[in-house]
């Protein structure tokens, strides 16, 4: 019995030591995800439903240049809502919906976001996409090996390889559309959009030409499905 009750109060104060905080850690990520579960779904207190333009699982609207949120880093996804309610990125559709929104409702649908299964396999695609293709395949040459000659670094480099993102703060580019792609270089080459980390991306962009622009936003915007012979298109996938 003494043996019993002494285990009892180990675990007892295990719960309350260590435990019980992060039961009520995971508890509220829970409550958090499914508050923005319900602003992705259905909008909140004058916030446009993200579903309306993104799609109902994330997977955004390539024909229209709605680029796909499910699977993006949280911290990047925040980061950009933060943008455009600060004006240092534009969209006559998003500005307001961000300027709308409070901290705890970006926190929301950004961790609801960040966990959603992206449209493809990131494994399967980095592990099949051609990392060293012809020369005269521009956008492919761009994205994997770059312009040195010009100080443009391969987009893989920081992106991932086949686009896949890494981390928190490089968001995934395979599967995006070559319109929304396009649109972001040539905003970061009119100083229309924040240059992101280390103002990366606004000193990258402003090197490329139109030609080196429309030939990288193409080649992302094939992948994953044009990588032959993976499983990296996950059925469905858009």
């Amino acid at each position: 019995m003494a043996r019993h009750a002494y285990f009892r109060r180990y675990l007892i104060a295990g719960l309350f030591s260590g435990g019980l905080p992060v039961l009520m850690s995971q508890a509220w990520a829970a409550t958090i995800t499914e508050q923005g579960k319900t602003i992705a779904a259905t909008g909140s207190a004058g916030v446009l439903a993200c579903a309306s333009c993104h799609g109902a699982q994330g997977e955004g609207v390539a024909a229209a240049g709605f680029p796909y949120l499910a699977g993006q880093g949280e911290a990047y996804l925040a980061l950009q809502l933060q943008n455009f309610a600060k004006g240092e990125r534009s969209n006559p559709i998003m500005t307001p919906i961000a300027k709308a929104m409070n901290s705890d409702q970006i926190k929301a649908v950004t961790a609801y976001y960040s966990q959603l299964p992206a449209a493809f396999d990131k494994k399967a695609l980095s592990a099949h996409v051609d990392t060293y293709p012809r020369k005269d395949a521009l956008g492919a040459w761009l994205a994997n090996r770059g312009d040195w000659k010009h100080d443009i670094p391969a987009c893989v480099q920081c992106h991932g390889p086949g686009g896949v993102g890494v981390g928190e703060t490089f968001p995934a580019l395979a599967g995006l559309s070559a319109k929304y792609i396009h649109e972001q270089l040539l905003a970061w080459k009119e100083k229309k959009r924040a240059p992101g980390p280390l103002a990366l991306m606004g000193a990258i962009a402003a090197r490329m030409n139109g030609a080196q622009m429309t030939a990288v936003a193409d080649y992302f915007a094939t992948l994953p499905a044009s990588v032959s012979g993976s499983s990296a298109h996950k059925q469905g996938a858009k």
